[in-house]
């Protein structure tokens, strides 16, 4: 015998059969609401706030110059927030926000389904048939209750769009319901735009503060007191301490030290700008200063020659024993050229009381800044001539193979202020200095001639490296302005500098402001959402509004297709509306599905055993 069964949902036939007063009446609308309302507004409001915590109690204020001379390059981009906190800990607490947004959704359908079942009860109270959904557009809804997914949305698109003037009108309760589903959808999409954004714009950088040093340091230089006011070349007690066989240079090791680049407390240095290159006295690499800006006090020099041999050469004496020489200026002489003692490299040099160079007499004149010299060279005859230096009329090569080349040059001494940041000059501001200063940086090398074996070390040099005249008497200027320079160091003392700073980099998480407040406006929209929709489902929840809403779930259909009569009870929960609630014993009802003698499908109610 087919046991299978049939049902369907009819409507009541009277209004007798209403629920008395003393009838149960479906619970946990309260629990229900708080649950959603508490899912909605919690995580979101606690993701938001632990992420502001962690980047305002991590904040870090950068920290500028007090000087403008001492400001760092590249200034910090306006619009965003310095952390001391991983990068990576912070989106990952941003991405909570986005992981927990679309289980939201559902939560918001929740909450507008006691005004959605309040609507449905009003109308069909009322008898208005035309606001009540049709059985599609409420498998709709149930489905939108069920998942409050995305494709529960496109489901509705496609009979909104898809059906045309097929489908029914839809009433209130569908459309407020669609329009929940759709602004809560829009609200997680946003949540999780502004997570990727926010993780994409917040990276690691390399962040310097600075501070400023109030203890003493010493990157500047000044004259000993002995140095205070030297009013000619040769004046004694300064640099110059004058003896009876010999000139000697006071504090000489300091400055040897100096040249010789082993000082611990002075080194030249040089500076190229533009076509000028400027020597000055500036500091060691020192391991205290890796990580200190400063500013500071020094002196500089700039020397300019150019190659004059041409003018000095004298008709048939350019070869032999000897050369003679006799240039334009007040420089002339002779200089051996045999095989025996040009083995050496040789070097003359004249200082001149003018630009005019007829005067060489220096020794009482108070110079003028810039000051003149000349030089003659003759180097290199171990070694041969210059291959590059041919054919060039200001560079001759002897019988033996020594080159040789004159220079006229001018040395300008300059009170020096550079900044130094980072290790680099990033200002250099050079004036000319007194005629004390030009005084004692001429006199020091001219008398003592301390600084020759660097000279000539250097002429030979230039000679051997460069490619035409001019670079050999650039490269000569080089050397003449760093060896002056050491071997007047002797009268120069370590100073504390004008000003400095310490530097200290450390690793921050750059949080750009605007995807931030875009993740929390995101966040916070959906927790407002909650509170808006917990207000009108609190008001809605009154009366008998729960128990149409229970029933608007998957379990209430089911329970009226299958459970017959049973399913219109008054109960406290949609559970009490199932027989198998009760305990059947094994021989409750089994759901299945068939084909039907007309050709299609039906459900099959059987009972078990």
């Amino acid at each position: 015998m087919d046991k299978t069964t049939y049902h369907s949902v009819h409507e009541s036939a009277s209004n007798s059969n209403h629920v008395s007063g003393r009838s149960p009446r479906m619970r946990g609308r309260t629990g229900d609401i708080l649950f959603a309302f508490s899912l909605m507004t919690i995580p979101m409001s606690v993701f938001s706030a632990l992420l502001l915590g962690l980047i305002f109690y991590f904040r870090v204020t950068p920290s500028g110059s007090e000087s403008p001379d001492l400001q760092l390059p590249g200034a910090l981009e306006h619009g965003n927030i310095y952390v001391d906190i991983s990068a990576t800990t912070l989106t990952t607490v941003a991405s909570w926000s986005s992981t927990v947004a679309p289980i939201l959704v559902g939560c918001a359908i929740t909450l507008i389904s006691y005004p959605v079942a309040q609507q449905i009860l009003s109308a069909g109270r009322s008898g208005r048939t035309d606001k009540l959904p049709t059985p599609f557009q409420l498998s709709l809804m149930l489905k939108m209750i069920t998942s409050g997914s995305p494709q529960s949305l496109w489901n509705w698109i496609q009979y909104a769009w898809g059906w045309r003037e097929k489908k029914e009108s839809q009433g209130k309760p569908m459309r407020v319901m669609t329009s929940i589903l759709i602004l809560a959808l829009m609200l997680s999409t946003l949540v999780f735009a502004a997570d990727t954004w926010f993780h994409f714009t917040t990276k690691t950088i390399n962040l310097t503060q600075v501070y400023p040093i109030t203890s003493a340091l010493n990157t500047s230089v000044g004259l000993i007191p002995d140095c205070y006011n030297v009013n000619s070349t040769f004046q004694g007690g300064c640099t110059l301490n004058p003896g009876g066989t010999a000139i000697f240079l006071m504090q000489g090791p300091q400055a040897q030290s100096v040249v010789a680049n082993l000082s611990t407390s002075m080194r030249v240095n040089t500076l190229v700008s533009g076509k000028d290159v400027f020597t000055y006295v500036g500091n060691p690499p020192k391991s205290a200063l890796a990580n200190v800006d400063y500013q500071s006090h020094s002196w500089g020099l700039k020397t300019q020659c150019a190659p004059v041999w041409s003018q000095c050469t004298v008709p048939g004496e350019t070869v032999g024993a000897y050369l003679d020489y006799k240039c334009p200026f007040a420089m002339e002489g002779r200089i051996s050229t045999d095989s025996i003692t040009a083995f050496q490299n040789q070097y003359k040099m004249t200082y001149f009381t003018n630009s005019t160079g007829m005067s060489n007499f220096t020794s009482s004149v108070d110079l003028a800044n810039p000051y003149y010299f000349g030089a003659l060279a003759m180097v290199n005859q171990n070694i041969g001539h210059n291959p590059n230096l041919g054919g060039d009329g200001e560079i001759s090569s002897t019988e033996h193979g020594a080159d040789v080349f004159a220079v006229y040059c001018n040395t300008t001494v300059y009170d020096v202020k550079y900044t130094s940041i980072n290790g680099s000059i990033t200002r250099f501001d050079a004036t000319p200095a007194n005629s004390t200063l030009t005084n004692i940086i001429q006199g020091s090398q001219q008398y003592t001639q301390v600084g020759d074996p660097s000279l000539i070390q250097g002429a030979a040099t230039a000679a051997l490296i460069s490619t035409d005249s001019q670079g050999v008497a650039d490269y000569f200027a080089l050397t003449y302005s760093q060896i002056a320079l050491g071997i007047a160091s002797a009268a120069f003392t370590p100073q504390a500098a004008i000003q400095a700073q310490r530097r200290e980099t450390m690793l921050v998480a750059k949080v750009p402001i605007v995807p931030l407040a875009f993740l929390l406006i995101a966040n916070i929209s959906l927790a407002l959402l909650g509170i808006v929709l917990l207000v009108f489902a609190s008001v809605a929840a009154r009366g008998e509004t729960r128990e149409v809403q229970a029933r608007l779930s998957v379990a209430g259909l089911v329970a009226a297709h299958f459970e017959g009569r049973r399913a219109e009870r008054a109960v406290e929960k949609v559970e009490d509306l199932f027989e198998e609630r009760e305990g059947v014993g094994g021989s409750g009802l089994r759901v299945g599905i068939v084909k039907i003698e007309s050709g299609g499908w039906g459900f099959s109610v059987r009972r078990a055993g």
